[in-house]
C-alpha cells in the first residue's frame, strides 16, 4: 500500500476543456477522496459514482472533497456527467500515468472475471446502462484518500470490475 502520494502530486490531468493540473493541487487545501474510474463508459464506474453521489454528504462533513479520474479523451467527461449526474470536480488521464503512480491494476485476466456480472445486473436494476468503451477497457480502478499533506490515509485497488470501495470505508478512512 501507499504511504505518501508524492510521485503521483506531481502528475497531470485534464479537464474537460483538455487544460492540464497537477494532481497534488487536489489535497492541497483539504482531503481529497480520489476515485478512479476504469473507463468512462463502465457501468460499474457509473454505478460506483452514482452511489458516493448519493453519500456525499458523509465525505464532505469529514472535510473532504471527492474528484472522479479516468482515462481517454477529455471529450468522454461530457457523457459520463449526463449519465451520472456527477457535477462535481472530473479529469482524465490518456496516459495512465497516474494509474501507475496511484498502484491500481491493469489487467485482461481482471478484466474478464464473471463475478463482475453480479454487479453489472445490480447496476443494471438500478437503471445505469453500460456505456461503449472510453478509455483503457483493461485499466481497474480503485479509490485514495491522500491527506493536504500528501500522506494516503486509506487505499482500495480494484481486483476486477465492479470490486468498488464503499462508501461507508471511504468515510471511515477519513
Amino acid at each position: 500500500m501507499m504511504t505518501r502520494a508524492d510521485d503521483l502530486a506531481k502528475l497531470p490531468v485534464l479537464d474537460d476543456n483538455g487544460v492540464a493540473i497537477e494532481v497534488g493541487s487536489l489535497w492541497k487545501d483539504h482531503t481529497a477522496v480520489l476515485v478512479f474510474l476504469r473507463h468512462f463508459g463502465c457501468i460499474h464506474c457509473r454505478d460506483h459514482v452514482v452511489h458516493l453521489h448519493a453519500r456525499l454528504d458523509g465525505i464532505e462533513k469529514a472535510g473532504a472533497k471527492l474528484t472522479v479520474i479516468g482515462n481517454g479523451s477529455p471529450s468522454f467527461i461530457a457523457g459520463f456527467r449526463e449519465q451520472t449526474l456527477w457535477d462535481g470536480a472530473v479529469y482524465t488521464d490518456p496516459t495512465l500515468a497516474v494509474y501507475r503512480a496511484a498502484e491500481l491494476k491493469r489487467s485482461v485476466t481482471a478484466t474478464l472475471d464473471p463475478r463482475s456480472l453480479f454487479g453489472a445486473a445490480r447496476a443494471l436494476t438500478n437503471g445505469i446502462r453500460q456505456g461503449r468503451t472510453q478509455g483503457d477497457q483493461w485499466q481497474q480502478g480503485g479509490v485514495l484518500v491522500v491527506a493536504k499533506t500528501g500522506e494516503v490515509r486509506w487505499q482500495h485497488a480494484s481486483d476486477r470490475p465492479g470490486d468498488n470501495a464503499r462508501a461507508a470505508e471511504i468515510v471511515a478512512a477519513l
